[in-house]
């Protein structure tokens, strides 16, 4: 088989591969290059199979980093992301390598910015903070030296939690707030302590 004409198509990055005189492949420009094709070179069949899968690994580089443009996502969220596309696991391995060497995928940055935005936005607790990351499989080690860098206070955002809910009025049943603390993850006991000094207060 011998590739006889290679033509651009309209005014997006495609083109048209004729083998033999023939439609055999729509190509991107990054795969033509990739794949290093020129007209009249001769191509076998396992050659024109592995071209596919060049291009079908640029495709789902493509579509992963609009999927990561919109927001922080973690390096869990990519796989499941690809996994979705229908990438092979060698395509997830290389991918995956790929985007955190061009630091498009960080873990750590992204466990910083989730810790501070449930901090600030929602005064959650140090334990809560921990759960949730857990359940986005992200490495232990990350979420634990990120909380300890971070060195939240679960005592000052709780007397500020509390500050804010008692300005609620479905909160201003004691018992009602104390149900809600504890289930947003804070322990009865520093609750109690909590709600003892803020009333100690005035």
């Amino acid at each position: 088989m011998k590739i006889s004409r290679i033509a651009k198509m309209g005014n997006e990055d495609k083109f048209a591969v004729f083998i033999d005189d023939r439609l055999k492949l729509i190509l991107d420009g990054k795969t033509i290059l990739e794949s290093n094709l020129k007209i009249n070179q001769h191509i076998s069949e396992e050659e024109l199979k592995n071209i596919g899968e060049t291009k079908k690994e640029n495709d789902l580089s493509l579509k992963a980093i609009k999927y990561l443009s919109h927001r922080l996502k973690t390096e869990n969220e990519l796989k499941d992301y690809l996994q979705k596309k229908g990438a092979s696991k060698e395509q997830i391995d290389r991918l995956l390598n790929k985007f955190k060497e061009l630091d498009l995928i960080n873990d750590q940055r992204y466990v910083q910015s989730f810790i501070h935005d449930k901090l600030i936005l929602n005064h959650a607790s140090k334990r809560k903070i921990n759960y949730l990351l857990k359940s986005k499989k992200i490495a232990e080690e990350i979420i634990q030296q990120s909380l300890e860098n971070e060195q939240i206070s679960d005592h000052q955002t709780l007397k500020e939690l509390i500050q804010i809910k008692k300005a609620n009025p479905k909160y201003q049943d004691k018992l009602k707030l104390i149900q809600y603390l504890v289930r947003v993850g804070f322990n009865y006991p520093d609750i109690i302590e909590a709600l003892k000094e803020i009333e100690d207060q005035y």
